[in-house]
């Protein structure tokens, strides 16, 4: 499988309302900028995701670094414009996580709106100047970050689902060229300071007891095609299947699912071999999904990161299970493109849980 999962080690939110409250346990991240009257409320959502892994795997080759997409899932969202525009900064500043939470569990410990690490009295800017190529308020307060890199997503009549392209900050955190402390997600100065009102985007945190917390998802094309003695499966009544599939699997590990397909209906001969025996590979443009089953979520779309590869036995494709959600059940759904507008799609309720290690 092309595709790797980043899980965020902390977040939180800071509000300029509450200036001093942590809100680290939250189940909720929120991005806002709000009046009630003539009081204005600013949020920003701060997270960290480690990447000492896809490092080391982007050294070795086993990872390729072609889509990073930061997803946050929306969760009841409050009075947002139809079109609007998140921005995702990457923080220069350590800062601490705290176990607060913004209305149960009031704390002023760990990462706040006037202080990085709370109770520590450690400030946004401990010697009154921003350091080299950041930004922030002119006190420093509610974050500090860099200007470059940045990424952004615009919104436009559509769900708040927050899928921002954060390669070029992970690009930055890689190469060491920035330090790693995270990223803030937040409105651009402008709108924070106009007098118009940009309600509420709400997207689940890493406390979340759903499968939606947030993830950096790394993609990339590893389409293995070397199909040896085989010929290919050209007829269009075929059945797409799986061979030797378990119904669970462990976390974090890699298994290879075998996917064969055959004729529907194969021609008599005289031969002695039974036709469905006949290993024949399906096309280069064949794609797999899988979808939370509950959910009906997808984890991994149809794309050019999820393609069948082939060896000499047949189609496959590599799973890596690292930093998938436990305790769940997914399925597999595969489609097959021939070309002008020939496309088909096979959903048999193949499916499997992910287990603890």
């Amino acid at each position: 499988m092309a595709y790797y999962f980043m899980t965020a080690s902390k977040d939180a939110t800071v509000y300029l309302q509450q200036p001093n409250q942590n809100t680290g346990l939250d189940e909720v991240l929120e991005i806002s900028k709000i009046y009630y009257g003539n009081i204005k409320d600013i949020s920003r959502a701060l997270l960290k995701f480690e990447h000492g892994f896809v490092s080391k795997s982007i050294s070795n080759g086993s990872i390729k670094l072609t889509e990073a997409t930061l997803i946050l899932r929306e969760t009841e969202s409050e009075e947002i414009p139809l079109e609007y525009t998140l921005y995702a900064y990457p923080i220069s500043q350590s800062w601490q996580m705290g176990k607060g939470t913004r209305f149960d569990e009031v704390s002023t410990q760990g990462v706040t709106w006037n202080k990085r690490e709370g109770d520590s009295s450690l400030d946004w800017l401990p010697v009154g100047v921003f350091t080299v190529g950041s930004t922030g308020s002119a006190q420093g307060e509610g974050g500090v970050w860099y200007n470059n890199p940045n990424s952004s997503q615009y919104f436009n009549y559509q769900s708040a689902d927050i899928n921002l392209d954060v390669r070029p900050l992970l690009r930055s955190w890689i190469s060491s060229s920035i330090p790693n402390e995270g990223l803030i997600v937040k409105h651009s100065f402008e709108v924070e300071n106009d007098t118009n009102d940009y309600g509420i985007v709400k997207a689940f945190s890493k406390e979340t007891n759903t499968i939606y917390q947030p993830k950096i998802r790394i993609g990339w094309d590893d389409q293995i095609f070397n199909t040896g003695s085989l010929s290919v499966l050209a007829e269009n009544d075929i059945k797409v299947y799986v061979k030797n599939f378990k119904k669970e699997y462990k976390v974090g590990t890699t298994p290879k699912i075998r996917v064969y397909g055959r004729e529907l209906f194969p021609l008599k001969t005289f031969s002695n071999s039974f036709a469905y025996n006949s290993i024949k590979y399906l096309p280069t443009a064949s794609y797999y999904q899988i979808k939370d089953f509950n959910s009906e979520d997808i984890i991994i779309p149809f794309g050019e990161y999820a393609k069948l590869s082939c060896d000499e036995n047949g189609n496959y494709f590599n799973l890596n299970l690292s930093n998938w959600e436990v305790n769940r059940v997914y399925k597999i759904e595969f489609k097959i493109d021939r070309g002008n507008s020939n496309i088909q799609y096979f959903d048999d309720d193949i499916t499997f849980t992910v287990l603890k290690d």
